[in-house]
């Protein structure tokens, strides 16, 4: 049986690092069966069956899977010296995604890797090419690629500077496999988890489309109709103070939506633009326009507008999941200018029409949508928990804190 034990003395400092004694320090290029190559230079085409299924750059996601959502194919007559096989990896050369890695994975079919990509193969007597895959993923290795991959103009990688990357390697195949294996088994209850979540927002979907058909009493209103929209603020950043001092209230950004890494404070005398925690927030500029939030107090900058409704007509939530839904969300999307970065007004989000039930059934609706959503919130936070519990395996178990022995 295999156990788990603290490696607390007996370490050495190298090149990347304290690691244990037996632990050796080797480049990429030394683990390798050969050179590493490069992908074919040819256009895509149109997905075709009868043609091989092309990777590119895009083609591979932020965490290192297949999007086989809009999969493209390669006609050319070099492709057959080009397919991917078990255990190789390829690396994203150039561009904004240097650094980023994928291990082929047999499930995703045959696949012909493109020019900017690297592949290298592994030598299986050096190390577990999962093993490796793992390495790509560490902080490690992405201050490595930061480090290295900064030119003039576009940022870029070639094969012999990949090859340099140097890695830390245990002394023997079976405690890489065991580690491999470890990380294996975290990422497919993460993968799980991931696959729960989708199948439980698909099933709110459906029970959301049923909900909002149309009945008996209901009518059919436009936003403007039932709604105010108040649009934020430009500040100065002369304006602006990064601590929160009395009499100062909380500057809202877009990207103070998803984190509370960045913050700006500003004189609280905005009091039309202030959003209060229950109020509904969309963004009207950006990648993101469209979308809809709540929760956050402050005033709110001018890339949003904040909704207001009369809350003896309108249902708080019944509204905010109205807006989330793919039914809202796709008018909304109608709207975008056709030019430049998306960008919608609340001038024409008021044209918006939407089914609206009496205000009972507004909240009979809105609490089974919201009881479903409160399900997926949890799941969510328990993926998140996951993850940081797979980071700090990495962090322990691929510098030999922790020995799987």
């Amino acid at each position: 049986m295999t156990t788990m034990s603290n490696t607390k003395t007996g370490y050495k400092q190298t090149e990347v690092g304290l690691i244990p004694g037996d632990w050796k320090v080797f480049k990429l290029g030394q683990c390798l069966l050969k050179n590493p190559d490069y992908g074919i230079n040819a256009a895509a085409v149109e997905y075709d069956d009868t043609l091989p299924t092309y990777l590119r750059i895009t083609d591979i996601s932020e965490d290192g899977k297949f999007i086989s959502s809009n999969k493209a194919s390669v006609n050319n007559s070099l492709s057959n010296s080009y397919y991917l096989e078990k255990g190789d990896i390829v690396f994203a050369r150039t561009g904004a995604s240097v650094g980023k890695t994928y291990l082929y994975n047999e499930n995703d079919g045959r696949l012909v890797f493109a020019g900017f990509l690297i592949r290298i193969k592994a030598n299986p007597e050096v190390v577990d090419y999962r093993y490796l895959i793992y390495l790509t993923q560490t902080k490690t290795y992405w201050a490595w690629v930061s480090a290295n991959s900064m030119r003039s103009g576009q940022p870029g990688l070639n094969s012999n500077e990949y090859k340099s990357f140097q890695i830390p390697l245990p002394p023997t195949i079976a405690e890489q496999t065991a580690i491999a294996n470890a990380l294996i088994d975290a990422d497919a209850l993460i993968s799980g988890l991931e696959k729960l979540i989708a199948k439980k927002r698909n099933i709110k979907q459906g029970a959301m489309q049923k909900l909002l058909q149309p009945k008996e009493g209901w009518e059919v209103k436009k936003l403007g109709e039932i709604c105010e929209f108040t649009q934020g603020i430009q500040i100065p950043m002369s304006d602006l103070n990064k601590q929160s001092n009395e009499g100062l209230i909380r500057y809202l950004y877009i990207r103070d939506f998803f984190t509370d890494d960045f913050q700006w404070y500003v004189a609280n005398i905005y009091p039309s633009k202030i959003m209060e925690r229950t109020d509904i927030m969309m963004i009207n500029t950006g990648n993101t326009a469209g979308k809809v939030y709540s929760g956050a107090y402050g005033v709110l900058s001018n890339n949003a507008f904040k909704i207001s409704f009369n809350q003896n007509v309108v249902d708080r939530n019944y509204l905010f999941e109205l807006l989330k839904s793919k039914f809202v969300q796709s008018s909304i999307q109608e709207l975008f200018n056709s030019s430049g970065q998306p960008h919608v007004g609340h001038k024409n989000i008021a044209k918006v029409i939407i089914p609206f039930p009496p205000k009972d059934e507004q909240t009979h609706i809105a609490t089974i949508l919201s009881d479903m959503e409160s399900e997926i919130s949890a799941l969510e936070t328990k993926l998140e928990k996951y993850k940081k519990v797979k980071l700090g395996m990495m962090q322990n178990l691929l510098t030999g804190k922790i020995r799987l022995v």
